[in-house]
């Protein structure tokens, strides 16, 4: 169980109302938590994650918000000390950036990624910890087998994960004393439309599953059972780790 059942617990998913973000939503909520759903442009779709969570007897909150932007993140963590009053969980998971080769990376794509990613994970960790109450709490980071293995036109969002464990560890390191754990999850392909950005999407799928062991890519659930686990008391062993869940893939 991720929390006693007598205690309400709150969360915040950035990028949480598709793909990988909605699973991880869905399966906090199913073991008792609060959900605070940020989303960026998809306001249908975070309004359908928002629905199945309050179908398990949760509260939702939508909370549109550019996790680029750094004063987007100020209000979005203001907005759930407003309606919530507090905070237990921490998932950042929302993800953009530019794919292409490394030779071509500009400006924007490098910012982008490293903006929206490694930045808004550093800014969003920040705030949480000005929510979290005296016992402590718990940050888990989506990140990708990208920031230690090459995937077709990866760099720049690569670099950006690789940047997001760093911050894990050192998170980890300084928070460990204010009982706060932080950790991260690195998921190979997961079956989401994310993988509609890569070039040759089929070629390259076909070429993961047959390395995979298993011969198949991941499930957003999955993953979001990972992050659950991170969340639970029974991970509170587990300090600035980076789980990898690739299937086998990069064996």
């Amino acid at each position: 169980m991720m929390t006693e059942k007598d205690v309400k617990r709150v969360v915040v998913i950035t990028g949480g109302s598709r793909g990988i973000g909605r699973a991880i939503t869905l399966r906090l909520a199913s073991e008792g938590a609060d959900c605070a759903i940020n989303f960026v442009k998809n306001e249908e779709a975070a309004r359908e994650t928002a629905a199945g969570v309050e179908k398990m007897g949760g509260k939702a909150l939508v909370v549109q918000a550019d996790i680029s932007d750094p004063s987007a993140i100020k209000n979005l963590f203001k907005t759930v000390r407003e309606v919530f009053g507090h905070l237990d969980f921490y998932v950042s998971n929302a993800v953009s950036g530019v794919l292409g080769p490394v030779e071509r990376i500009g400006k924007f794509g490098w910012d982008r990624s490293l903006n929206t990613n490694a930045r808004a994970f550093l800014l969003g960790g920040q705030q949480a910890i000005g929510l979290f109450p005296g016992s402590g709490g718990r940050m888990v980071a989506v990140s990708s087998i990208g920031s230690f293995t090459c995937l077709p036109g990866y760099a720049a969002v690569g670099a950006s994960k690789a940047a997001i464990e760093a911050l894990v560890r050192y998170f980890a390191k300084e928070l460990a004393p204010r009982n706060i754990n932080v950790n991260a999850v690195s998921g190979g392909p997961v079956d989401t439309g994310a993988l509609d950005y890569f070039p040759e999407k089929e070629k390259v799928l076909e070429e993961w599953k047959a390395r995979t062991p298993l011969h198949r890519i991941a499930k957003p659930e999955e993953i979001a059972s990972i992050v659950a686990f991170l969340c639970s008391d029974e991970a509170s062993w587990i300090q600035g780790q980076t789980i990898v869940a690739d299937g086998g893939l990069t064996l």
